[in-house]
This record gives C-alpha cells, sequence and structure tokens, in this order.
C-alpha cells in the first residue's frame, strides 16, 4: 500500500525560513548589545575610578595655602599621579606682582620655576582659547607650543593645554605633556580635563591671594624690600644653618650718613628717595638667597650666608663706594651725594656655644659695635667687628 507525503506548504516554508534569520539575528543583536552593556560598565567603572583619584587630588589641591605647594603639587606630583611626562604652569602677570612673590621662594620650589611661564599679558592665550573653557587637545605643534613654552625636551607625543578661567577672566593655563600620542588625541573627551582646569584656576587664585596678604606684613612698603619682622624670622633660620656647620654666616649692618640732616635741608621726599636709592643699589650687590632687610628708620642689615670675613669686607665696601660715586637727583635740580657707614660681624659654624637666638642677638649687637665706630672715626667707612 503505498503512503502519500503531505507537502509543505510554500508559504509555511517561506515564514519558518524568516523565522529563523530573525531568531538568529535577534541572539547577534542581543550579543552585540551585552557586549556593548559590558563595554559601558567597564568604562563607567574606569571613569568611577578616575573621578575618585580626580576628586582626592582636587581636596589636597584645594587645601594648600602656600604659592609654592601649588606649584610643587602640580609640577612635581602631577607627573607621577597622572602618569606624565610633564607638567607646566603659565600665569598671566600683567604687574609683575607673581615675579615679585616668585622672588621671596626658598628652596626646592626655585628648581620648579623652570616649570612656570609668565606672561605680560593675556594676548597670547586670548588667540588660543578666546573665550573658550574647552581644553586644546593634540600632537606637540611647535609654532603652538614652543613659542609659549620654549622647545621641550624630551618632545611629548602628546599636549592637553587647559585654560584657566576665574570670573570670565583667563588667568593662565594648564599644559599637560604625555609620551603617549593617544593619550591627549583630538577626539579624546575633556569632562575631566575642564573640571580639573575650574579646580587649578581656584586654587592658584587663592594661593596667590594669600601669599600677597603674607608679604604685604613682611615687607616695607617704602623700600620694597623686607622689613624688620621678616629679617628676625630668618635670622633665626640662618643661625640654626650656620651652627650645623655648613658656612659661616656674615652680618651688614648699614646706615646711610647724615639722614637727619638729608631730611631737614631738602625734606622728607627727598629722604624717602634716599632710602629707596640705597635699598636697590643694596639688591643690585647681594645674591638671590642673602637676606636683606630695611632694619628702622635709615638702617639696612644683610646676612650672607657661606661668606668669609673677608669677603664680607670687600663687598661692604662695594656697596659704600657704589652709594658715593653715585649721585641722587633732587626735584629741583640739584644732586645730593649719599655715603653710608658699614659694620660687619661673623659667625663662624660650629665656633659658639649656646642658644641659637642668643647668638643672633650678639651676630647683630657686634655688627652694630663695629658701625658704631664707623660713625665715630668719620663715617663713609667699612669697620669689621673685632
Amino acid at each position: 500500500m503505498l503512503s502519500i507525503q503531505k507537502q509543505e506548504d510554500p508559504v509555511e516554508a517561506i515564514q519558518r525560513s524568516m523565522d529563523a534569520v530573525t531568531l538568529a539575528q535577534l541572539r547577534r543583536e542581543n550579543r552585540q548589545l551585552r557586549e556593548r552593556l559590558d563595554e559601558l560598565l567597564h568604562q563607567a567603572r574606569v571613569n568611577e575610578k578616575k573621578l575618585r583619584r580626580l576628586q582626592h587630588q582636587e581636596m589636597e589641591l584645594l587645601g594648600l595655602d602656600s604659592l609654592s605647594e601649588v606649584i610643587l603639587t602640580l609640577t612635581v606630583d602631577y607627573p607621577r599621579a597622572f602618569g606624565l611626562s610633564r607638567v607646566m604652569l603659565v600665569l598671566v602677570d600683567v604687574d609683575d606682582q607673581i615675579r615679585k612673590l616668585f622672588e621671596q621662594m626658598r628652596g626646592a620650589v626655585q628648581q620648579q620655576l623652570r616649570d612656570v611661564v609668565l606672561l605680560p599679558d593675556s594676548e597670547p592665550l586670548d588667540s588660543l582659547f578666546g573665550k573658550s573653557a574647552t581644553p586644546r587637545l593634540g600632537g606637540y605643534d611647535t609654532h603652538i607650543h614652543a613659542s609659549l613654552l620654549g622647545d621641550l625636551r624630551p618632545r611629548p607625543g602628546s599636549v592637553a593645554m587647559l585654560p584657566l578661567f576665574r570670573r570670565g577672566r583667563l588667568t593662565g593655563c594648564l599644559v599637560m605633556a604625555a609620551r603617549d600620542t593617544e593619550r591627549f588625541a583630538r577626539d579624546k573627551d575633556t569632562y575631566f580635563l575642564e573640571r580639573l582646569a575650574t579646580t587649578v584656576a581656584v586654587s592658584v587664585e587663592s594661593a596667590i591671594n594669600h601669599e600677597r596678604l603674607a608679604i604685604l606684613g613682611l615687607i616695607d612698603p617704602l623700600t620694597e624690600i623686607n622689613n624688620r619682622r621678616f629679617f628676625d624670622q630668618r635670622l633665626d633660620e640662618e643661625v640654626m644653618r650656620t651652627l650645623r656647620g655648613k658656612a659661616p654666616l656674615a652680618c651688614l649692618l648699614i646706615d646711610v650718613d647724615h639722614f637727619k640732616r638729608i631730611n631737614d635741608t631738602h625734606g622728607h621726599q627727598a629722604g624717602d628717595s634716599v632710602l629707596q636709592r640705597v635699598a636697590a643699589l643694596l639688591r643690585q650687590h647681594l645674591r638671590g638667597q642673602d637676606v636683606l632687610a630695611r632694619y628702622g628708620g635709615e638702617e639696612f642689615v644683610a646676612l650672607l650666608s657661606g661668606t668669609t670675613v673677608q669677603r664680607a669686607r670687600v663687598i661692604a665696601e662695594r656697596i659704600r663706594l657704589a652709594l658715593e660715586q653715585k649721585l641722587l637727583p633732587l626735584e629741583n635740580g640739584e644732586t645730593l651725594q649719599i655715603t653710608a657707614s658699614i659694620g660687619v660681624s661673623l659667625l663662624e659654624p660650629m665656633q659658639h656655644q649656646g642658644e641659637f637666638r642668643q647668638l643672633g642677638t650678639e651676630l647683630i649687637e657686634r655688627a652694630d659695635q663695629a658701625l658704631y665706630k664707623a660713625k665715630e672715626s668719620g663715617r663713609n667707612r667699612v669697620i669689621v667687628a673685632d
């Protein structure tokens, strides 16, 4: 008996085939969605880790008051924390006040000032950023980067330039350089960089303002050199350094001759000009690490670390001669010759035993005694203490 097979309906076959294709497509799309979701979850975890690290760095930066600490954090700690080859800070210094703050800094931060660029105006940064707060990313460009930062060595693979804005004004730029050419590629997201730029701008401005307020209390407003308060603080430091056996410490006490007569004859404005001239000349003849201050009235004092008594005498004579030879022009057309008497004393390392504050007082007293002898013996001369 013959069996008769029922033929499949062509429509049903087509439908079943389409269902199979649709199912395979859905499975493929589902797999792609899962892969994409895994990528997003991974990126979210990476971003969360970045955010936590960035928040930690931000809190540390915002907690700094000292400008030197801010500079060291940005130029030393940040390259290590973020795996960068170099970080530089560009600041607009229209009134030259930031440079004056830098002159007060000592120690390790002096080495890092090579990573700070001061601009007399904002024009170079305005041409780069305009009013945009978006960082500029890309490979190293000699025209853009070298003209602003100098020739960076070793040459970075990519550079991020973060504009620093405060109250709508462009105050500077943070430059982050990496060896990897893809680290700061043009198509990279800049959210974290923009957030970092805001924190850096706030921290730098706060530190500069804090530094200015601190220095206002340590600077003589007339001569723009350190005042007695600053000198007393540094005297203790320099004496302690000498007692550790590193180097001798010389003290110069400088008194302008016949200053009362100058005031009485030519007026207090002429007297102020004399003090300003003396302060400027002292700055020219002393080293950056020497401590110079207005000690009071017409007296100035200087501490010269690592200076022998013979060398201190030479420097004092050079100062005395330079003052004597430069005539000060007055408003009435006359000229005024300025002379000064100078007393010199010395503290040798490990030469004395005793409390360091007492030794500092004795160093000043011996310089004062030598100054008194210089004035008693005719003025306009240098006397070295016994």
